[in-house]
């Protein structure tokens, strides 16, 4: 079993024993757990890796969410996913409970990638032309990625809009092979 699929599953179990007013705390959480985990992947490995004593593995865990607002249910889910040698899908199981939660919201996050820094603006215009063609509240991530040179991708997990000078490009170079 892909470790997607699992992770689908401890979700689901996850938000069913939430409530819609815990959401708003639990995605704040979720934000601040991948970016512990992102800055430290080690510990992900380590806390999963049966080389380490469970007493000290459990000891990490506590480390990582003693900041959290809803220690008890990190601290519960954490334990459970150490005792199934299963903490290796953290981080989809964090992506799987955020997209549950804003589907069940109606919202979607969307990942902006911009070559550089626009003006509020520009910005606006472009966050306009895809809030127009999704049907939902969109929650931005923007992101500065200099490597697709100018225009904008946008993604989330079920579609991709791809507006980027790099993406034309290649386009145009794919083009002028098969006219010449």
């Amino acid at each position: 079993m892909t470790n997607k699929l699992i992770a689908k599953r401890y979700s689901k179990a996850f938000i069913d024993n939430l409530t819609e007013k815990a959401y708003t705390s639990i995605l704040k959480d979720i934000k601040y757990l991948n970016k512990t985990l992102t800055a430290t992947p080690e510990c992900t490995k380590v806390i999963n890796s049966f080389l380490f004593p469970l007493t000290e593995r459990m000891e990490l865990a506590d480390e990582i969410i003693k900041n959290l607002e809803n220690k008890n249910i990190w601290n519960n889910l954490f334990k459970i996913l150490i005792q199934k040698h299963k903490f290796i899908i953290i981080s989809d199981l964090l992506e799987e409970i955020e997209e549950s939660i804003l589907t069940s919201r109606n919202q979607i996050k969307i990942r902006l990638k911009i070559a550089h820094k626009h003006s509020p603006e520009n910005l606006d215009k472009i966050k306009s032309f895809i809030i127009k063609i999704m049907s939902m509240d969109v929650i931005f991530d923007v992101i500065i990625d200099p490597e697709i040179i100018g225009g904008f991708k946008a993604e989330s997990e079920s579609f991709m809009i791809d507006g980027s000078v790099k993406n034309n490009l290649i386009k145009f170079k794919k083009f002028c092979a098969k006219t010449y």
